[in-house]
């Protein structure tokens, strides 16, 4: 996968802003440090719902030093408003590597790059040693557990069929058994399994897991392609376009060279295919059958 372009998510501006903080931060809109600045690779890992954060400060002594010494982490928050959820992953190395499972949200999950202290400490700040504003030189400030000192722009994910997809174990289906509600406000997918069934898709791996979630990608297509191809959409939306997370789908379609579900050409279960291809067999074919079978 080739390196993408890095992203610089910190510059200094025309404003002379000084946050409130108690100490100084490297952020957008703030000059505590005047020439600092965080750059960002962000990469997702061939397979899996694995990522590899890059960061790359510059400019920022006093940082690098927390690092240096322990008392500072690179770090990177994953959430999701619509399932409040919130994971904070550090790394002492700059290369970090981040794991979600998509199917914990509903929703494209947003990644916060940042550096975080993880252990207290007090300094008497030096402008030329630190590169710290001048407002800043002499004062001895606390730097707590927790707190940020470098905060990047928030990322997120383009929106795919998987995290739109929310899996629900639902005791009311047949054994082997599923069912696809579609949730508004944020949009979203819900898959109501057979226990058994949910335990597979959330937990299990290879072949049989693989044509199951197919199979659930399809029925979600399906839906849209019934509820939302025409003017008004199911929950009386004047067009599917109203939903952010229908817009960005349809773009990731588009973006794959594949219909949506608003065109005369659109096929589920061929969308679905082209998007996650079901998975040969190494010989390239089932056993033959008997003869008379």
């Amino acid at each position: 996968m080739p390196d993408p372009t890095p992203i610089e998510v910190v510059l200094p501006g025309a404003s002379n802003a000084i946050s409130s903080h108690d100490h100084p931060v490297l952020e957008s809109g703030n000059l505590s440090f005047p020439q600092g600045k965080y750059f960002i690779q962000f990469e997702r890992e061939k397979g899996g719902d694995g990522f590899r954060v890059i960061h790359r400060l510059q400019g920022v002594p006093l940082i690098e030093r927390l690092i240096e010494s322990r008392k500072a982490q690179y770090a990177c928050i994953v959430s999701s408003p619509r399932s409040a959820y919130r994971e904070v992953h550090g790394s002492f190395e700059s290369q970090q590597a981040v794991s979600c499972d998509a199917f914990e949200f509903g929703e494209p999950p947003l990644f916060t790059p940042a550096v975080l202290c993880v252990r207290d400490s007090e300094i008497e700040l030096n402008s030329a040693r630190d590169g710290v504003h001048e407002i800043w030189n002499g004062r001895r400030v606390p730097f707590r557990v927790g707190s940020r000192i470098a905060l990047g722009n928030v990322i997120q994910l383009e929106a795919s069929i998987t995290h739109l997809l929310s899996l629900h174990a639902d005791e009311a289906q047949r054994q082997g058994g599923f069912a696809i509600d579609i949730e508004s406000e944020p949009f979203g997918f819900r898959a109501n399994l057979h226990p058994k069934l949910h335990h597979l898709a959330r937990y299990g791996a290879g072949p049989f897991r693989d044509h199951l979630m197919v199979h659930i990608v399809t029925a979600c297509l399906a839906r849209l392609q019934r509820d939302y191809s025409g003017g008004d959409g199911e929950d009386g939306d004047s067009s599917w376009e109203s939903h952010r997370h229908l817009q960005g789908l349809a773009n990731h379609l588009r973006d794959q060279g594949l219909p949506n579900w608003a065109d005369d050409e659109f096929q589920p279960e061929q969308v679905a295919t082209a998007l996650y291809p079901l998975k040969i067999p190494a010989d390239g074919a089932a056993s033959e059958p008997e003869d008379g079978a």
